[in-house]
């Protein structure tokens, strides 16, 4: 018997199974499969159609799966109220609807739902601040960056994020430090023209540099010395030789002394000019400068066009005088016409004369005596007779008193007129003087046309009383309409009359009774019967009593009316009174419309209650929306009403509790509930305790925040609360920009310090330059640094030594060596010593000079030039064109000093002249303990 082999018996037991599969391989090589959960690069995920119509042909061509009609249309927003826009527009359907779940519950999420967040959520769930839905490509990125303390521009706003912010993709964006150098450092080390690190340049690149582009660079000089003309188009090089950029000097003669010195014309050396070339050269040229003559002298008319030397004789450039007399003498001495030396004129030229010539002087004749009209023409002798000009009388009678005694209409002497003739009399003629009478009685009307002796009678103008009845006497007692002297009329007449005739006096009644309305036309007789003007009555009831009884609408006797008439009626017409409601009861609205009878009830006008509830307290208890009764409203209706109408009442609520934003739209039931209207509390918490509770972000309870709520938060919505930092820690530049917890590390927000060294300790002990903690500088950090950044502190120094002028330049090592910073001297002499025993001119050691510099240097720039205030008047007078050399003969020592080597005088003489003076001594200090002006 033979034996088959086991396995073809196997392979023909399972051959039906064997053939199955195989032809699911081969279909499997031939068909693309897609399990359920894997992702298809055409169509996404393929998920189950239970939910799909049934009509498979409604979406698909024929039998092929993978192929959609091309007419196939489905409007999204239409049928979902989804809007697909942008990208999303273009994705295939699977790619949101497939079998993750309903599209709803990731749609929820935001963006996040359907795209990872390679930020990790520390950007926030609002991807549309940066993205939009046309691409992933972030957008507004530049804009959103400039509202940071980095604003991106030029070159900058092309950089890629992730070139700065290296954890960008992670949502890592803080921290960076915004300063130049902190990115260019390596441009700054490697720029060689010029060499920054060798040339001590600053780090703040924005100074010269832009955002557009490192190289170009532009330098702006500093104001002190402004690049211009001929400075301007000059190589750095040029002038910082030997990469030199600090501590050069801005004086000219530092580059252009040898220019100074090579001067002839004039010799600049030799004339002792001043080496500050600013005087008179410009940064154009040397040639062709412009010297402003001192304004004590300017070079006017005919000194203009003088050259230099027609005035400074030998080159001779110091000690001029400015006075005239110094080059005019020949001119004041030759002149005949006047003599000035024999009239004893002044030297002073400038009086008369100008810079245009000798001749043509004018005089201003003094103010005291001006030359008007007649005196004008008259030449110099015709009043100063003989030469004669000091001592003359301005008086006029002192040439005019023959014109005063021979005039007789009228006669001056025998009326005593003053002798003041400028009082009628003008310079232009002695005749048509006019005289202007006193204020006391103005000559106006009839009066003014009158000759002086119609008053002034046989001549006599003093004594006369300006009363109108010393001269009108007879007009007041003849008259008789009415008769001035039976009413008592005061004799005043200008109460009434004026001065242009008797009739037509018009009388003014007095201001306690203006007669107006019906009242102006009367005649005086119709109320002053019988020729009596004295002792009337002005109240209105004197005359209109029987007008005031027998008014019945209303009855005024009845009603108790005051008899002051003219509260409700005018002088106009008894009839159409108008009364004015009292102010504690002003008629508005509907009140002004009712009668009197409405409220005045039975004639009753007195006693009435004004306010309102004691008509409308029917209205009171029957109002229920809210029950003013059981709410215990005040009856004060005006609170809420106006005399309009009762309804469509405005209650203002208190200003202790305005109702503003969320609070202005609610009813008062929302708040006041079951009519309770009082002994509410208006604070947050009592209606927001469980906003405040549930508040996480930052917890408030945990960190212990006050339950105020308006410190932060406004009656508009909850979220969104902004905190007013403390004043006593605002937060501003690079605080701004922190987050709450950066600083409130675990949620503490009680107890921190305000003191910046509680957060940069590490920073305070890390500086180097200068080195904080050895110079032992405090930790009160604000005093020089800003809270922009650490680095670019500015420190003031201390107002007892500020840094103006050639202090201003230096870096704190070039005095505070090694660094030291306290208990530094501030007298000059402790760090300018060598500049004080190297001076000798003056020799300032062997002078015993004060070693306080500040007395004579006063120009911080620089040693050289110091003023030197002396005791002795050397500033004017003759001593004023003096060297010190002329009267300190020893250079070496400045303390000796001599005036008897000019001054010439015999010994001997002056013994005799000095015998009554004490402690006399023949010597030069003596000379000016006695002469400390040098004078006699």
């Amino acid at each position: 018997m033979t034996t088959r082999p086991a396995i073809p018996t196997l392979l023909r037991k399972h051959r039906n199974v064997i053939l199955t599969v195989g032809m699911l391989l081969l279909w499997a090589s031939c068909t693309r499969v897609v399990r359920q959960d894997e992702w298809d690069k055409q169509r996404g995920p393929v998920i189950p159609h239970d939910t799909f119509p049934a009509d498979c042909s409604l979406c698909h061509v024929g039998n092929d799966w993978n192929t959609l009609k091309e007419d196939f249309v489905f409007d999204h927003e239409k049928q979902t109220g989804v809007a697909l826009k942008g990208a999303h527009a273009k994705a295939q359907c699977l790619r949101c609807h497939n079998d993750r779940g309903p599209v709803a519950k990731f749609a929820a999420k935001g963006c996040v739902g359907c795209h990872v967040d390679k930020h990790g959520g520390k950007l926030g769930i609002n991807c549309n601040t940066c993205h939009d839905e046309q691409s992933w490509r972030p957008t507004n990125a530049i804009a959103e960056h400039n509202r940071t303390r980095f604003p991106l521009i030029g070159t900058h706003a092309a950089t890629q994020c992730i070139k700065c912010h290296t954890g960008a993709d992670s949502g890592n964006f803080s921290g960076l430090d915004i300063s130049c150098v902190g990115c260019h450092m390596s441009d700054y080390q490697s720029a060689k023209n010029p060499d920054h690190v060798a040339g001590g340049f600053d780090t703040d690149c924005k100074r010269c540099h832009t955002p557009i582009s490192w190289q170009g660079a532009s330098i702006d000089h500093p104001s002190s010395f402004p690049l211009s003309a001929g400075h301007a188009g000059l190589n750095c090089n040029q002038c910082h030789t030997g990469n030199t950029f600090q501590g050069l000097s801005t004086d000219c003669v530092a580059c252009h002394l040898s220019d100074y010195q090579s001067t002839t014309n004039p010799n600049h050396a030799a004339s002792g000019f001043s080496t500050n070339c600013t005087q008179c050269h410009s940064t154009s040229a040397w040639l062709g400068a412009k010297f402003n003559h001192p304004s004590s002298f300017p070079l006017s008319a005919g000194h203009a066009g003088l050259k230099c030397a027609d005035c400074h004789v030998g080159g001779k450039f110091q000690g001029l005088s400015t006075d005239c007399v110094a080059c005019h003498l020949t001119d004041f001495q030759a002149t005949k016409d006047p003599n000035h030396v024999a009239s004893g004129f002044a030297t002073n030229c400038t009086q008369c004369h100008t810079t245009n010539s000798w001749q043509g002087a004018k005089f201003d004749h003094p103010a005291s005596f001006p030359l008007t009209a007649g005196h004008a023409g008259v030449k110099c002798t015709d009043c100063h007779v003989g030469g004669k000009y000091d001592g003359l009388s301005n008086s006029c009678a002192s040439c005019h008193t023959s014109d005063y005694q021979k005039t007789k209409n009228p006669s001056h002497a025998a009326a005593g007129f003053g002798t003041d003739c400028a009082q009628c009399h003008t310079t232009s003629a002695w005749l048509g003087a006019k005289f202007t009478h006193t204020n006391s009685f103005p000559l106006t009307g009839g009066h003014s046309g009158q000759s002086c002796n119609a008053c002034h009678t046989g001549n006599n103008f003093k004594g006369q009383s300006s009363e109108c009845v010393s001269c009108h006497l007879a007009d007041f007692q003849s008259t008789q309409k009415p008769n001035h002297t039976a009413s008592g009329f005061g004799t005043d007449c200008k109460q009434c009359h004026e001065t242009n005739q008797w009739k037509g006096a018009q009388f003014t009644h007095t201001n306690n009774f203006p007669l107006t309305g019906s009242h102006a036309g009367l005649n005086c007789t119709q109320c002053h019967v019988g020729g009596n003007f004295k002792g009337l009555s002005t109240d209105c009831v004197s005359c209109h009593l029987a007008d005031y009884q027998s008014t019945k609408d209303p009855n005024h006797a009845a009603a108790g009316f005051a008899t002051d008439c003219k509260k409700c009626h005018n002088t106009n017409a008894w009839q159409g009174a108008a009364f004015t409601h009292t102010n504690t009861f002003p008629l508005a609205a509907g009140h002004a419309g009712l009668k009197c009878t409405d409220c005045h009830v039975g004639g009753k006008y007195q006693g009435l209650s004004s306010d309102c509830v004691s008509c409308h307290l029917t209205d009171f208890q029957g109002t229920k929306d809210p029950n003013h009764v059981a709410s215990g409203f005040a009856t004060d209706c005006r609170q809420c009403h106006t005399t309009t109408t009762w309804q469509g009442a405005k209650f203002e609520h208190p200003a202790a509790f305005p109702l503003a934003a969320g609070h202005a739209g609610l009813k008062c039931s929302d708040c006041h509930v079951g009519g309770n209207f009082k002994g509410l509390s208006s604070d947050c918490v009592t209606c927001h305790l469980t906003h405040y509770q549930a508040t996480k972000n930052p917890n408030h309870a945990a960190a212990g925040f006050a339950t105020d709520c308006k410190q932060c938060h406004t009656t508009t919505t909850w979220t969104g609360a902004k905190f007013n930092h403390p004043a006593s820690f605002p937060l501003s530049a690079g605080h701004g920009g922190l987050n709450c917890t950066q600083c409130h590390v675990g949620g503490k927000y009680q107890g921190l310090s305000s003191d910046c060294v509680t957060c940069h300790l590490t920073k305070y002990q890390a500086t180097k330059d200068p080195n904080h903690a050895a110079a032992g500088f405090p930790t009160d950090c604000k005093q020089c640094h800003t809270t922009t950044t650490w680095l670019g502190a500015k420190f003031d120094h201390p107002a007892s030594f500020p840094l103006s002028a050639g202090h201003g330049g230096l870096n704190c090592t070039d005095c505070h060596v090694g660094g030291k910073f306290q208990g530094l001297s501030t007298d000059c002499v402790t760090c300018h010593l060598t500049d004080y025993q190297g001076t000798t001119n003056p020799n300032h050691a062997a002078s015993g000079f004060s070693t306080t510099c500040t007395t004579c240097h006063t120009n911080m720039n620089t040693w050289k030039g110091a003023v030197f205030n002396h005791t002795f008047p050397i500033t004017s007078g003759a001593h004023k064109v003096f060297k010190c050399s002329d009267c300190h003969l020893n250079p070496a020592n400045q303390q000796t000093f001599s005036c008897t080597h000019c001054h010439d005088h015999s010994q001997t003489t002056m013994n005799n002249k000095h015998r009554e003076v004490r402690n006399y001594v023949w010597s030069s200090p003596a000379c000016l303990n006695c002469h400390p002006n040098g004078r006699h």
